[in-house]
């Protein structure tokens, strides 16, 4: 009967050894923790054939334990057998000693115990380099199921491999958030890169902008002193000789006439006619130029188109029909000499876009307080890939040495800085139409 006994106990033993070889691969491919000790609690219950079974961990270096799993047990049975058992698993992670109640007496040390018939049970510390993280307890009142000295052995085998899977588990955790976090900030600060390089892109387009609206300026104040220089040197001269002939004309008036006489005075008022048309390009020049109205002033807009129209008047004249259709306008309040900019720049791109015969139109409204501007082509039109392009500084579609590409460009700020807005529509073969919106106050 001895040798029959052992070699049940030896087959016992192996049988035990090749569950915990396989309870091993089993817990070891597992990272998520808690998916881990649900399995580690699945296979001690189910081994040692328990009734009931829990699962204590440390949580961030927390002494106290906190159950993690529990089987067989509602939340209340939880809290009454961790505090029916709690000197039992604080003398395990004290001491890191084992604890095995083979058969409790039917007087049990305590009423909790009697409750919930508690026969039998085992306590084992989970432990890393003599660092205690938890317990295993595990409880039955099966007689035929009463836990021995080999059940204690086997679960002290268990423990040490569930621990080293938990611990791995953690570190995978730790790693895992790690890399998320890491993840995460690197998606964060790739995010402010991008935005910090969008705004880094804005702000040197706006400072090539600003550098273009520099240099347009000075362009622009330059020519306007160079203008109105012209315009004075000119005007000085032109009006003595317009004065001289016209004294000779009156006193040819005077003399008697005969064939020699009346061809002088032909000759003298065709220089006159000749000087009268001198002193209105120099006048128109003046206009257009408005250096003594850089600031915002009352302005009629009329004005500042006929102005422009007379200076290029030598675009049109013998191929282009000027059509306007001009309403009843109260003087705005801007910058003459800008806005006549704007003026100078849409009719030069009209004028130079229609290469034969063709028309211009230009409309005037006021309208709630805005005065609306229309200037119309007849020209070959816009592509319409060009359109969006338009007023882009630098575009063009002449061809070198016709235009740099900055008049429309200067066109479009200036109304945008006078609180206004320009648009452009376009049809091949039909031509195009620029509407010009402005305040009246600016």
């Amino acid at each position: 009967m001895k040798n029959s006994k052992t070699d049940k106990e030896i087959d016992m033993n192996y049988n035990q050894l090749i569950a915990l070889h396989e309870v091993s691969q089993k817990i070891n491919s597992q990272l998520n923790l808690q998916v881990l000790l649900d399995e580690i609690m699945d296979q001690a219950v189910n081994l040692l054939k328990s009734e009931k079974g829990l699962i204590l961990l440390s949580n961030n270096g927390n002494k106290n334990l906190e159950v993690q799993v529990a089987r067989a047990m509602d939340k209340q049975t939880i809290l009454n057998v961790v505090e029916m058992s709690r000197s039992i698993i604080d003398k395990v992670v004290k001491n890191g000693e084992s604890i095995l109640l083979e058969k409790i007496p039917l007087a049990a040390p305590s009423d909790s115990m009697m409750r919930y018939k508690i026969k039998s049970l085992l306590c084992v510390a989970l432990g890393i380099k003599d660092r205690i993280v938890g317990v295993i307890y595990l409880d039955t009142s099966n007689p035929s199921h009463f836990f021995k000295k080999q059940d204690l052995l086997f679960l002290e085998a268990f423990a040490n491999l569930a621990s080293i899977a938990i611990e791995n588990a953690k570190n995978y955790q730790v790693i895992d958030n790690l890399n998320k976090n890491l993840e995460k900030k690197v998606a964060a600060r790739t995010e402010q890169l991008r935005n910090r390089n969008h705004e880094l892109s804005n702000a040197y387009q706006e400072v090539k902008n600003t550098q273009l609206q520099l240099i347009r300026s000075e362009k622009m104040a330059s020519l306007g002193r160079l203008v109105a220089g012209i315009a004075h040197e000119i005007n000085t001269p032109l009006g003595a000789i317009y004065s001289n002939v016209d004294t000779i004309l009156r006193s040819f008036e005077k003399m008697e006439s005969t064939k020699w006489f009346e061809s002088l005075k032909t000759l003298s008022s065709s220089t006159k006619i000749a000087c009268e048309k001198i002193m209105g390009i120099v006048t128109n020049l003046r206009k257009f130029a408005r250096l003594d109205e850089e600031e915002f002033k009352e302005v009629d807009i009329h004005c500042g188109i006929d102005s422009s129209l007379e200076l290029l008047k030598y675009l049109r004249e013998g191929r282009i029909e000027l059509v306007k259709d001009y309403g009843k306008l109260p003087n705005i309040f801007c910058q003459a000499a800008q806005i006549n900019q704007v003026f100078m720049n849409i009719l030069l791109n009209a004028y130079q876009s229609i290469e034969g015969p063709g028309k211009i139109f230009i409309k005037t409204v006021h309208k709630n307080g805005t005065i609306h501007l229309e200037f119309k082509d007849t020209g070959p039109g816009i592509p319409k890939e060009n359109i969006e392009k338009i007023f882009d500084p630098g575009f063009t579609t002449k061809g070198v040495g016709v235009g740099t590409g900055l008049g429309l460009s200067i066109a479009y700020k200036i109304i945008e800085d006078h609180g206004g807005s320009i648009q452009v529509k376009s049809d091949i073969g039909k031509g195009t139409n620029f509407s010009i919106e402005l305040p009246i106050k600016g």
